[in-house]
């Protein structure tokens, strides 16, 4: 996959998802952290009248049973009804689907990662979503967090603190469009296989 030529505005987006994902795994500023997410997920989405954005996904994402709640709302925020009626940060009918920033933050990086490469950040945030929501999490997530799904939602996020932490602790750090920042110290993420 190639960066457009014009992609400015997608690093940017991209350094902010990088920031909410810290956000997230720090617990800190909830309600801010949601408000980041929601308007992530919504100036992410491509709106160009797909008729079901999460066939993007890959094929066992498609069907896991774990991410429905995820598929739902990645269906949402691509809704050009969502997309017109979102100065309120909430759908039409004045109803949130989800308390939980993560599944926006989610939304939005599924959204990115057809754009531009993912940040480690976001391919990090990614891998921990699907160790704690599939019912069958892609053997890179599991690899890299191992059993997360049945723990509660404090250490799941602990997890997920610890990991990026191995990033270290400066945000993404894109030199170039066209290619992926590595990370300070010998981790190594696994990389997403395309469909």
């Amino acid at each position: 996959m190639t960066t457009p030529l014009h992609a400015d505005p997608l690093i940017t987006t991209m350094q902010l998802v990088g920031r909410t994902v810290r956000m997230v795994f720090s617990r800190r500023e909830p309600e801010r952290t949601r408000a980041l997410a929601i308007e992530l997920a919504r100036s992410t989405s491509p709106c160009q009248g797909l008729d079901d954005p999460v066939r993007n996904w890959e094929p066992g994402l498609q069907i896991d049973r774990g991410l429905g709640r995820a598929r739902r709302l990645q269906r949402l925020v691509n809704s050009p009804v969502w997309q017109s009626d979102h100065g309120s940060a909430t759908p039409q009918d004045g109803k949130t689907p989800a308390d939980n920033a993560t599944d926006f933050l989610f939304a939005a990086v599924m959204n990115l990662m057809h754009q531009m490469p993912l940040s480690d950040e976001a391919h990090l945030f990614r891998l921990w979503y699907l160790a704690t929501r599939a019912v069958t999490p892609p053997e890179n997530a599991t690899r890299l967090f191992g059993e997360l799904r049945h723990l509660p939602p404090h250490q799941q996020l602990a997890a997920g603190a610890r990991l990026l932490e191995t990033l270290g602790t400066e945000g993404p750090r894109p030199t170039s469009p066209r290619s992926r920042p590595q990370p300070p110290h010998p981790v190594a993420l696994p990389r997403h296989e395309t469909p």
